[in-house]
């Protein structure tokens, strides 16, 4: 018993060693999300989201495409349309760390709603990215 509690302090101070030689600055790297500030319905079958992209990690990265759930709620509450995994193609964008981009995304679908009057939204996307161009 008493080797395996040596063993595990060892083990101990080690994990302590290497946590201090190896700061958490070497792990980094891009964290890239789009935010959506505004959606607009003014044309049947489209949607407009007006937003912007932002790099809040510590690495410049390549921007390539974007996946997008949406929903958009009536006034009164009642869901008007819902679609999940929209994929949104980017132009290999670069973004340095802690800089952000104005972008819109426009989603077309035939069952997307012309409305003019109060709504609410859901948003949730995914982001990929990768260092280099191309």
């Amino acid at each position: 018993m008493k080797s395996f509690v040596s063993k595990m302090f060892a083990f101990f101070v080690f994990s302590l060693l290497c946590a201090a030689a190896f700061p958490q600055a070497a792990l980094a790297r891009p964290v890239i999300k789009f935010h959506v500030q505004h959606v607009y319905l003014e044309t049947p079958g489209e949607a407009t989201l007006v937003g912007y992209i932002e790099n809040s990690g510590d690495e410049g990265a390549h921007v390539k495409w974007t996946d997008i759930d949406l929903t958009l709620i009536a006034d009164n509450g009642q869901q008007m349309w819902s679609d999940t995994g929209i994929r949104h193609e980017i132009d290999d964008y670069y973004i340095a760390p802690g800089e952000s981009m104005e972008y819109t995304v426009y989603i077309q679908n035939p069952d997307i709603p012309e409305y003019h009057q109060k709504f609410r939204w859901r948003f949730n996307s995914s982001t990929h990215w990768e260092k280099a161009a191309g």
